[in-house]
């Protein structure tokens, strides 16, 4: 499944070079960061890019089914477009704009919204119900990145909690989850938990290359309440 790298099958780099920057003009298609490799937290200096080579290999050693699927979808794209994706995966300003500031009733929400002419935000928010003694209310806030409808990152936080007489009661359980097929970034929850009514996650995007530059840092919170109305947001510190 190996293909060769985008400027070696594309007549020149200078040809997707200047197609792609015309694609995503006037977004800010260039990758931010600085030329000179950052040191991991191992010691070992970072590569300069991200590589199509290096991008297959990784999603191959990933194992899960969004890495299989996101290989899949990125296999059949033509050779600019995989020109123009491993660029914007490596675009931080595009990972800084996955964020959301949301607030909404008991029927839930989604809304997609572009970043740029490839890249697109899609913003959820799932409400169940079960029922029982001891009926429950889930409310399930994701906010996911996609590069030609690809989903690339998807960062989700919930809150399950209860309800009596029109109060509510307690949060009862919550956590957070993030989907990631984004080879440029190392992302985890570096703390995650349950406020008196809701949730919250921290979450730490490390460097896996140099030409990302500074590591991004993001919050997410979904707080609820016992009429059903929800506050959700994904911000970037």
């Amino acid at each position: 499944m190996r293909s060769g790298s985008p400027w070696q099958r594309v007549s020149t780099a200078a040809v997707a070079g200047a197609a792609a920057v015309a694609i995503l003009a006037p977004a800010a298609s260039a990758v931010n960061g600085t030329p000179h490799a950052h040191a991991s937290q191992a010691g070992t200096a970072l590569p300069r890019q991200l590589t199509q080579d290096a991008y297959v290999a990784w999603l191959k050693k990933q194992h899960t089914d969004a890495a299989a699927a996101t290989l899949k979808a990125f296999t059949k794209l033509s050779n600019l477009r995989k020109y123009i994706f491993l660029q914007q995966l490596q675009n931080r300003s595009a990972y800084a704009a996955l964020q959301a500031q949301l607030k909404g009733g008991p029927k839930g929400f989604h809304k997609t919204v572009p970043y740029n002419k490839v890249i697109s935000i899609a913003r959820d928010v799932a409400i169940t119900k079960t029922r029982g003694k001891k009926p429950a209310t889930t409310v399930t806030f994701t906010v996911t990145q996609t590069i030609y409808n690809i989903p690339v990152t998807s960062h989700t936080v919930w809150a399950t909690y209860q309800t009596a007489k029109g109060k509510q009661l307690k949060v009862t359980d919550s956590g957070a989850r993030v989907t990631n097929t984004n080879g440029a970034y190392a992302i985890k929850a570096t703390s995650s938990g349950s406020t008196h009514t809701g949730a919250t996650a921290q979450w730490h995007g490390a460097p896996r290359v140099a030409s990302v530059g500074k590591a991004i840092d993001k919050q997410q919170s979904v707080a609820t309440s016992a009429s059903v109305s929800w506050k959700a947001g994904l911000t970037t510190n």
